[in-house]
């Protein structure tokens, strides 16, 4: 039985009947591709292609590339007007809170109008153009599908800023806030806080990235064989790396507890309640969450501090049980081999930055999901 070409580009067709295989190469192709498809079978006759017939990995693998870069084409000339809007909707205002709550800044007196971040090398990034953003996404082969999924909230993360400066600058936010009486759970109600410590942070997370402890997008939680990179390495490595996650994520940030996520566009909502070992396999193995990631620590700060700039709300406020702990899985602590770990503690009055072990599988905790 001939073997489906197109299961990487388009895992939904997973028929390997080579009718209708003929059948998924017309839509993509048209005639020609038939015609061509039917040339592979060896049967240039019969409309029916044969079903025994052997076919080489190489003429295979040549359909699959000619229909892969049809589709491609197609996929930015459809998605780039969804693009543009999606980016028009939210670059403005996430620019505007980032630098309203000092996660952006002017470059100097003399640069008033460049706006960026110094990242933890002393090298000044300034934030990525609209342009940039919108050809970052187009570069993602499904971005159409991701978006039809709900991934549809622009999300620009100052990676290459320390530590160290995200989370001083979150804590004092939350103070902020809370002066202000507006420190809300995510129903509206004002939330009490421990204003000596509004941000707890376990020490392994003090001077992590610069030191080179944390690494980041590890491969599998495994101190030997992480495959991560330090933040070092991923601002030095490429003449091309701006310092920034630009990523797109869910509208809304919460984590389903088991049993009460929702399904949109062929994806289940990633549910509480599974290991980081299981969640990263997940997002590695599973082809409807493919080009998805789990959050960084900066990440999750700039999400919790730009959402309490814009809606005054917290995130993954765990004691609602309608959130849960985010398990940080595109990070990773080689020398205690935990997982880093975030949300709101009710039961404290504050943020928690912890840390908990990859094959530990807990109800309160889960994992939300990033595209970029």
């Amino acid at each position: 039985m001939l073997p489906n070409p197109f299961q990487k580009p388009l895992t939904e067709f997973k028929d390997t009947d080579p009718l209708k295989n003929r059948e998924i190469v017309r839509e993509l192709l048209g005639p020609e591709g038939v015609h061509k498809y039917r040339k592979i079978l060896g049967d240039t006759s019969d409309p029916t292609p044969k079903q025994g017939k052997e076919v080489s990995q190489e003429d295979l693998l040549a359909l699959a590339a000619e229909a892969r870069s049809k589709i491609d084409i197609l996929s930015r000339d459809s998605v780039g007007p969804i693009l543009e809007r999606l980016i028009e909707k939210g670059y403005a205002s996430q620019i505007k809170s980032l630098e309203e709550i000092g996660f952006l800044e002017r470059e100097s007196e003399t640069s008033p109008n460049k706006l960026g971040h110094t990242d933890i090398l002393g090298t000044f990034r300034e934030v990525p153009t609209a342009e940039a953003i919108k050809n970052h996404f187009l570069s993602i082969p499904n971005i159409k599908q991701k978006i039809d999924q709900g991934f549809t909230r622009l999300f620009i993360v100052p990676f290459g800023s320390s530590l160290g400066s995200l989370i001083e600058k979150t804590s004092n936010l939350i103070l902020k806030h809370k002066k202000a009486n507006k420190l809300l759970a995510e129903n509206g109600i004002e939330l009490a806080l421990d204003e000596k410590e509004p941000l707890w942070v376990w020490d392994e997370h003090n001077n992590a990235d610069k030191s080179g402890k944390l690494v980041y997008y590890p491969k599998q939680f495994n101190k030997e064989n992480h495959g991560g990179k330090t933040k070092k390495d991923l601002l030095s490595s490429s003449v091309n790396s701006p310092g920034y996650h630009i990523l797109l994520i869910q509208e809304d940030p919460i984590i389903p507890r088991e049993g009460k996520g929702t399904a949109q566009a062929g994806r289940d909502q990633i549910e509480a309640g599974k290991s980081p070992n299981d969640y990263l396999e997940l997002l590695k193995t599973d082809p409807t969450y493919s080009k998805e990631r789990g959050f960084t620590p900066e990440d999750w700060l700039t999400l919790f501090a730009t959402n309490l700039n814009q809606k005054n709300r917290v995130i993954n406020d765990y004691a609602s049980q309608k959130d849960s702990v985010n398990y940080l899985v595109g990070s990773y602590f080689l020398g205690s081999g935990r997982v880093p770990d975030a949300y709101w503690y009710r039961g404290d009055r504050r943020v928690v930055l912890g840390g908990y072990g990859p094959a530990v599988a807990d109800g309160d905790y889960g994992v939300a999901g990033a595209v970029g």
